[in-house]
Parts: C-alpha cells; structure tokens; sequence
C-alpha cells in the first residue's frame, strides 16, 4: 500500500517516463480511484510540478520531457562521484550554478556520505602534470554552452560577437557543428558563413548569442576527426619551437609522456621510440623528454641539442653544490646563473 509521499512520487515517474497516461490507467497502476489521481495531480502541481490536463472520455494527464527532474537516489559512490566532478565543474563554468547543484546533494546526503565527501574535498589538491593545463583559465557559461549544443543538434545556423586574439570584437555568422573540450577549454567547431572556411571559436570569447530558424548547410567536414583536426590547429599556436629524437625505450613507456597536442609517436623498434615534439621552447621539451628516464639521441635540430647541454650544465651546479656550507646570514652579491629560457 503506497503512502500519499510516495504515491505522488510515483506518479510524477509514470508521467515522466510515459508521457500522457488516461486516468484510468494511472488509477490502476496505482491502486488508487481517478478521484485519488485527481488530488495527487493537484498535489504535484502545488509543488511546481507543470502537469497537463487532457479532458473527455479518454482524459488523462502529461508533463513536459525534460521540464524538473525526478527524485534521484545515490549511492555514497555515486554522490562522492557527482560532488568531485562538480567541484572541478566549478573552474571551467558559472562557480554559482556549481556551487549551488553542488550544495544541494551535499546537503541531502546522511551524516556518513556527507563526512566522506567533505573529507576527499579537505585533502584533495588540483595538480595538472602537463603543459595541456593553461595560464589563464577563463570560466564559460553554462547557459551558453547549452544553447550551442542544441544548436548543433538542432542543425540551426546561429550569430554572435566574437573576440579575437586582439581584443577586438566582430559579428559573426555560423553553421555550427560540435562542441570540443580540450586543455580545460571549450571550443565551437563551426563553418564560419562570411570566411567560407571551417573556423573554432573559443565558447568563453562569444557573447551576444543568438539563435536563428535557418537550418545549416551539409558540408564536408575538415577532417573526419574532428577532435584531432582542433588539437592540429591549437597546436600551430602551441608549438613555437620543434624537435625530433630517438628515445631508447619502448612507445608504452614513452607515449604517456606525450600529449597529442604537443608531439607525436613512432616505434621504430621494440625498445626505440622517435618523438616529435613542440613546445615553448627547446629548454621546455628538453626538460620534459628528461621525465621519460631514458637515454635520448637528439635527430634534430642543433637548437634542441644545445638546449639539452644548458639543462645539463644546470645539473651539473646543482650536483656540485655544497649542501655543507651555511646558510648566508645577509644579503650577498653571488652572480646569477646563466639565464634559461623556457618553462621549467
């Protein structure tokens, strides 16, 4: 026998996974009279539910697809789940919103899901281990990156003000395609109408989005992955320097240490690896090759060599340091080391 809390419940699932359903058949799926439905649909609207009468012979009630969300039960693995994600969630769009989503399961949790996960939040530390991880960080809107996804699931042509490296901003008109996620960035991949060309467009750098009736155009996409095809074209802005060498381990070992965006792989036997690098710097990818832990063989260029031999000569100072002396007690006039560019 249901209780009135959880009869009502129920029917907002019936609703929601249904669509429209005559009374008489939520009457019996529930076990109650079409006069007790009645009160429960009453119930549900009272609580903002938006809940659709259709009268007559065969009347009955639907909920807009999509419009609340039924109640959901988590497990502590699953809540534990939700709140890191949208804790990361937080530094990419509205901190607000995430806050808010993010408070809400927090807060419906028992005492014991609750402790463990303010206890991950207390001791976890955000530690990006590669360069994929910008310098500045722009948060997007959340609102904005639905209204572009439906756009391009839709297939309609929007416009909006776009603000280019040179802080300069100027209308544009697209075809939009699909929406990629990429070094804590999103991008719009979209076929820009007054360019002729496909374009990508940084979301944080649109503003002044507005939806159209016009349906897209089919073309020919730039490259069948379309995820690679951005990561190619971030990387030209990426990639200031680049270089090639031979590392003497196995590609398992070596791949994990280059990201696509900045070089690419290619065993040459069991136990030899070619790297093809970009960064920076030649400094910047002779210290990251370095992580690797194998000897490397620099191809070329004569820049990557001579960047290998600074980062070698700053080792060296290091190990002939004498970790014995003391301290100086006051300012000293020691010349400073032979400057190193790149990033360390």
């Amino acid at each position: 026998m249901w209780d009135t809390t959880s009869r009502t419940f129920r029917l907002l699932e019936l609703l929601q996974r249904n669509g429209f359903m005559a009374t008489e058949r939520l009457a019996g799926d529930l076990g109650v009279t079409t006069r007790t439905v009645r009160r429960d649909v009453a119930r549900l609207r009272d609580l903002g539910y938006p809940v659709d009468t259709r009268f007559g012979v065969d009347g009955g009630y639907s909920i807009e697809p999509g419009a609340v969300l039924p109640p959901i039960h988590l497990t502590t693995e699953e809540a534990l789940a939700c709140a890191l994600a949208l804790r990361r969630w937080q530094d990419d769009v509205d901190g607000t919103l995430a806050a808010g989503s993010l408070g809400k399961i927090v807060a419906s949790l028992p005492p014991r899901a609750r402790w463990i996960v303010d206890a991950v939040a207390a001791v976890t530390l955000d530690a990006p281990i590669d360069a994929l991880e910008p310098i500045d960080h722009p948060t997007v809107d959340i609102g904005l990156l639905g209204d572009l996804a439906r756009s391009c699931l839709m297939r309609r042509r929007v416009g909006f003000a776009y603000t280019g490296r040179d802080r300069t901003s100027t209308p544009r008109r697209v075809d939009p395609h699909r929406l990629v996620n990429t070094a804590r960035r999103w991008y719009l991949v979209a076929f820009d109408l007054d360019a002729d060309a496909w374009r990508t467009f940084r979301v944080d750098r649109i503003t002044g989005f507005a939806a159209t009736e016009l349906p897209t155009r089919e073309r020919p996409l730039p490259d069948p992955d379309v995820e690679g095809w951005v990561t190619r074209r971030l990387t030209v802005g990426w990639q200031q320097v680049t270089g090639t060498v031979r590392v003497h381990a196995p590609i398992e070992a070596v791949r994990r240490w280059v990201a696509p965006a900045w070089g690419s792989v290619e065993a040459v036997s069991p136990e030899v690896t070619v790297v093809r690098a970009g960064a920076d710097s030649h400094d910047a990818i002779a210290r990251w090759l370095l992580l690797v832990q194998a000897d490397v063989e620099v191809i070329e260029p004569d820049g990557l060599r001579a960047a290998f031999g600074r980062v070698a000569e700053q080792a060296s100072r290091a190990a002939r340091s004498n970790v014995d002396a003391p301290l100086p007690s006051g300012p000293t006039q020691e010349a400073d080391p032979p400057p190193v560019s790149g990033a360390v």
